[in-house]
């Protein structure tokens, strides 16, 4: 006669050869898993390395657009008519988000500026346009391409707040 461990097993062996492969279905198979990945019912997985605080962001206007933008990023603008390499200091903030809080403009942010650097000039998708007279044999087919300017984000400067306080204190 088989003891009740050996017929346990035998049986656990065979449910797990019959069950498709992907997660355990029963709570008695998920904590064994957990155990043989080294994971216990109580112990939460091991946190991911995540940075502390979110990078700085920004919102900005620039050409009657708006673009979310932070440091070291690449944006595709509307022409701004500078050569490659200048910089170009935008000061429509309209908002400015730190690890520590999100400061929101009425309707700009009050000293805020954002630094950037062209980085070159490209045009966009071309974009066809038809036009025609019903009845009068005319018809017009124009391609149409927009003027691009690339820049990269090189720094977002938060106005210095006074160290006195809000009343002078």
């Amino acid at each position: 006669m088989k003891s009740k461990a050996k017929a346990k097993a035998e049986a656990e062996e065979v449910e797990a050869k019959a069950r498709p492969k992907g997660k355990p279905k029963t709570a008695k198979a998920k904590a064994e898993s957990a155990k043989s990945k080294g994971e216990s019912k109580g112990e939460p997985k091991a946190a991911k390395a995540e940075p502390k605080g979110e990078p700085r962001f920004a919102v900005i206007e620039a050409q009657g657009r708006q673009f979310r933008v932070a440091e070291d990023e690449e944006h595709i603008v509307p022409n701004l008519g500078k050569k490659p390499g200048e910089e170009i200091r935008i000061e429509r903030v309209l908002l400015v988000s730190d690890g520590d809080g999100i400061q929101v403009g009425r309707p700009l942010v009050e000293g805020a500026v954002v630094v950037m650097q062209v980085v070159g000039d490209e045009k966009g998708d071309k974009v066809i346009v038809g036009t025609y007279k019903r009845r009068k044999k005319y018809r017009r087919k124009i391609g149409y391409r927009d003027s691009l300017t690339r820049v990269k984000i090189m720094g977002i400067n938060l106005p210095k707040e006074d160290k006195r306080g809000k009343h002078g204190s």
